[in-house]
């Protein structure tokens, strides 16, 4: 078990903010663990309760290295009160509306859909295959002529909607938001900015429920198993964020939707 951790850990750390589906990885990891009996012990909930443990570490690595354009958030709230019109206040409200859909759409899925389903190897095969052919469609057939400055309401909407088809396991929550700001013709610099910082309100809301759910539960084994990953995972994320940044800036999407394409079949 704590050799599994260690490697959903590492590779969670590595695929959170890159466009090929960190959840999908790690659904992988424990269908390729239980097929040599590894983890057996470990029930569905349990699983997913240490995956958006591993979530909330790389969330302290996304805004460790964007923590200006958090600011930048936090200031555009005060602008909203005081009723600014800044670049800010429009980031913002990008960020609010944004997150909305997948708030709405996640309590949804939470209460109605079977853990099995989320955990299901030949789904997340399907969306990996599928989402990664969208993306590179969004990456190569639009422009790049906007950027982050140029955000609208109606792009908050598209970032939006778009966001909530990372709830099919495989889909990628970055691969998604990423190809929504390619279809705007955001450039693939801001396209990738926008994505990172558009996850914390997400991560935060699957990641405090599931931490009440664990506390209450009593379940400290798992908790301290949980924080060790959220640890690994902080780490490996933020290399990994560095390491895209730069390598987006000089590159297209092509490699990552290469790899998806193997990776699925």
């Amino acid at each position: 078990m704590f050799g599994l951790l260690v490697l959903q850990s590492i590779v969670q750390g590595v695929t959170e903010f890159l466009p090929v589906s960190s959840s999908g990885h790690l659904v992988l990891i424990w269908s390729a663990a239980s097929w040599v009996g590894i983890g057996d012990e470990v029930t569905n909930a349990e699983m997913l309760t240490l995956n958006v443990a591993l979530h909330v570490g790389t969330l302290a690595a996304v805004v460790l290295y964007f923590w200006r354009m958090v600011l930048d958030v936090a200031r555009g709230g005060i602008d909203t009160l005081l009723f600014r019109q800044t670049y800010n206040r429009r980031l913002f409200l990008f960020i609010v509306i944004a997150s909305l859909p997948l708030m709405a759409a996640g309590l949804a899925v939470a209460t109605l859909v079977p853990d099995a389903w989320l955990l299901n190897p030949i789904v997340v095969a399907t969306a990996t295959l599928v989402f990664g052919l969208v993306l590179l469609f969004a990456d190569i057939g639009f422009g790049g002529r906007r950027s982050a400055q140029d955000i609208t309401f109606i792009d908050a909407l598209v970032f939006g909607f778009m966001q909530c088809l990372a709830l099919i396991p495989g889909t990628s929550r970055s691969g998604i938001t990423m190809t929504a700001g390619r279809m705007l013709s955001i450039n693939r610099t801001d396209a990738a900015r926008l994505s990172m910082v558009l996850s914390i309100p997400a991560i935060i809301a699957a990641g405090g429920y599931e931490t009440f759910s664990t506390v209450s539960a009593g379940n400290w084994e798992l908790s301290r198993l949980a924080l060790l990953g959220a640890g690994l995972a902080f780490i490996s994320a933020v290399i990994a964020i560095w390491l895209f940044m730069r390598f987006i800036r000089v590159s297209d999407l092509l490699p990552f939707v290469i790899y998806r394409v193997v990776l699925a079949l």
